[in-house]
């Protein structure tokens, strides 16, 4: 009977300690969640510089359906349609239809104001 009274309580140390610890790598993730977001964005800014310096231009993988959105004005139908059509996070379709958006109004030479 003592036996399994210490086994008990040993056992709900163990898994308690466990408990503990996975609690405590999941807080020290979730603060430095923002550091590795940040960090990745800065290498993808540092990707597109190389490859624009090398003269290679961005993917144009954008599908023709936001494209047209683009060219109609309706930039938050495009990021929605973007994002129904690829899968993507918001931040990454606002990111291409932004830059699909510059590149459309360079080339109709538009200098007007954002169509939002």
């Amino acid at each position: 009977m003592v036996f399994w009274i210490a086994f008990l309580v040993a056992l709900v140390f163990v898994l308690g300690g466990l408990f503990a610890v996975l609690v405590l790598f999941g807080l020290s993730r979730s603060a430095a969640g923002g550091d590795v977001d940040w960090q990745i964005a800065r290498l993808e800014r540092k990707v597109d510089l190389i490859l624009t310096n090398m003269g290679i231009g961005h993917d144009d993988h954008v599908p023709e359906r936001v494209v047209q959105l683009v060219r109609d004005g309706k930039v938050p139908e495009a990021v929605e349609e973007y994002i129904r059509l690829t899968g993507s996070r918001r931040t990454i379709a606002r990111r291409e239809v932004d830059y699909l958006r510059q590149k459309v109004k360079a080339a109709t030479g538009d200098t007007g104001p954002n169509p939002e």
